[in-house]
């Protein structure tokens, strides 16, 4: 990692530009004060953008340069108020069209996703395109989030892109009232969505024709033959659902005992399709088509192949969000590096981010979107340096402590985030994360393999491989400590943990020993916070009502011990979710 100066470096330009724009999308996200603005925030924009345009047209005429502090501040202003700019105007919920500003007795919506199923509820979310007032017509904007009590027949009839009328009985998205519980309506309002609808399959009327993207149809209707076919070949439900998941994102069927094996280990993102399933592509692409080296157009060819074959493989995920960022992400370091050999792996990092965040500025919220991109920067900025401490030269050393370092130089990045978005940390993360290297490459190579070609006498090696990776870590997830759970940390020490391991970093890179001493007393203040967080629970003396839907339960709380009155028991998912987080996050053990 070489020494820069954020101000002056114009290797990292767009993490200079990408900071004061995700300032910008922050201020407009926390407070509402802003969209009374957007007016001025608009004239804003619109007179920096007119302003350093003039001084590129005078700037030797007038001899600008002279002033270089200012017009770097304009250019940092425009990024600025860029973001609140551009998160304002694709905010639908504003705009004066808006479906819930005006009373309409139906609504035609169009589907944008795919309906999932949770027990005997299909949900999916749609775009409400018009509404009808009587006899009259509207244009309208906005998307919301439906739910229809029906039978499975009902999900084979609606798809993805399919137009429909339905009544006009929407509601605002409810959070759940409960403390320390997962804000759903605020996660769903970072994807657009700020009203729902609960219909019975009979109020919807289907019309003919289809308004989705046929690109993304085409991507669902080529996923869904996928997913069939490995309905048809694998046999054990598990490892179904395991390869539908891993290899195309297709998370319907898996299991949820499944899915806490893999939470438990620290492998939870193998399940997610995602820059990891990108980049083994990515990886075995590039050694295969390593003759294209030699010359200038091999290159290119080679260039232009791999951007192919990883889109294609996107398509046959029917381009699921999280594909989509790996992919752009990929092929923006792909192309920087045949543009540019010698491009700063950081500014090509944060400039996909910039492309992302452009289309979608709410997606800054999004955890995966974080964990991701933390993730791949661990990797550019320290997973050379860590795999460098290593002072042997036995080829089997080098491999192993290779796929340490990478593991280690990940986990450091989104460690403080993972612990505040799912307050657990697996023990064990290494051991899970070296055992899943082989096998997962395997599964995805095979998988795709068996997809593509339809080598059916692959299947039963694709089976045991998963079956043995999930196997492997079942066993990892039940060893003594495998996890600690029951983790809960506030913004202000997820900020504090987040400097902590930065600057233990930066001081163990260039030996400062500064750094680390000031780490040393940062360290030592987050002990006296924790500490008295714990002194504050350990005489805490609470009853709590919590409202849950057809059931009651009281809590009264002294210290770490907490009585529960309620039908409901601890093993019931409605404890689990409604009752159990707050305890948690009061550090109630009994």
């Amino acid at each position: 990692m070489s020494k820069f100066n954020f101000v002056t470096s114009s290797e990292i330009f767009f993490l200079r530009m990408l900071i004061p724009f995700c300032g910008g999308i922050f201020c407009v996200s926390i407070s509402s004060w802003f969209n009374d603005l957007s007016t001025v925030i608009y004239v804003l924009t619109s007179s920096i953008i007119c302003c350093l345009f003039l001084i590129n047209i005078f700037y030797l005429r007038l001899k600008i340069y002279r002033f270089k502090t200012l017009i770097g501040f304009l250019i940092y202003l425009l990024a600025f108020v860029s973001g609140m700019a551009l998160t304002i105007f694709k905010s639908d919920v504003l705009a004066s069209n808006h479906f819930s500003k005006k009373s309409y007795q139906y609504f035609k919506i169009v589907v944008n996703q795919e309906p999932q199923k949770r027990n005997t509820v299909f949900m999916f979310k749609a775009k409400v395109v018009s509404g009808f007032d009587r006899m009259q017509q509207h244009t309208t904007v906005g998307n919301i989030l439906v739910s229809v009590q029906c039978d499975t027949s009902f999900i084979k009839h609606i798809q993805y892109g399919d137009v429909l009328v339905i009544p006009n009985t929407f509601q605002e998205t409810r959070a759940n009232p409960n403390p320390a519980t997962f804000d759903y309506k605020r996660w769903l309002a970072m994807q657009h969505i700020h009203h729902q609808v609960f219909l019975k399959e009979a109020e919807i009327y289907s019309l003919t024709g289809n308004h989705g993207n046929w690109l993304i149809q085409y991507a669902l209707q080529l996923r869904t033959k996928q997913v069939k076919y490995f309905r048809k070949v694998l046999k054990d439900d598990n490892v179904y659902a395991v390869a539908s998941t891993l290899i195309l994102g297709y998370r319907a069927d898996l299991d949820e005992e499944v899915i806490g094996y893999y939470a438990k280990t620290g492998t939870i993102h193998a399940l997610s399709v995602s820059g990891m399933h990108v980049g083994l592509i990515y990886i075995v692409l590039n050694w295969v088509l390593v003759f294209l080296n030699r010359k200038r157009l091999g290159r290119i060819t080679k260039t232009c192949l791999i951007l192919i074959l990883i889109w294609s493989y996107t398509m046959l995920t029917g381009l699921s969000p999280s594909v989509l960022r790996s992919a752009i992400m990929i092929s923006v370091f792909v192309l920087g590096k045949q543009i540019n050999r010698s491009a700063n792996g950081i500014n090509i990092l944060t400039f996909s981010a910039l492309l992302i965040l452009i289309n979608d500025p709410l997606i800054i919220w999004d955890a995966g979107f974080q964990l991701s991109y933390l993730a791949v920067l661990g990797l550019i900025l320290f997973q050379s340096t860590i795999e460098n401490w290593n002072p042997y030269e036995n080829l089997v050393v080098k491999k192993l402590w290779s796929a340490i370092s990478i593991s280690l130089a990940a986990q450091l990045f989104t460690f403080p985030l993972s612990i505040y978005y799912f307050h657990q940390f697996p023990i064990y993360f290494l051991i899970s994360n070296l055992f899943i290297i082989i096998p997962v490459t395997g599964i995805m190579y095979l998988g795709i393999l068996v997809l593509i070609f339809r080598l059916t006498f692959l299947a039963g090696i694709l089976e045991w491989l998963i079956m043995v990776t999930n196997m492997g870590l079942k066993f990892i997830a039940e060893l003594p400590l495998a996890s600690i759970s029951s983790i809960w940390i506030s913004p202000t020490e997820l900020l504090l943990i987040t400097v902590l391991i930065a600057g233990i970093l930066i001081g163990l890179y260039y030996y400062s020993k500064r750094l680390l001493m000031y780490s040393l007393i940062l360290f030592l203040c987050i002990q006296i916070f924790s500490s008295h967080g714990k002194f504050d629970r350990f005489s805490q003396k609470k009853l709590v009502i919590f409202n849950i839907r057809n059931n009651y339960a009281v809590g009264f709380i002294s210290g770490y011990h907490a009585v529960v009155y309620s039908k409901l028991q601890v093993s019931d998912k409605l404890f689990k979710k409604n009752i159990q987080p707050y305890f948690d996050q009061l550090g109630v053990n009994d």
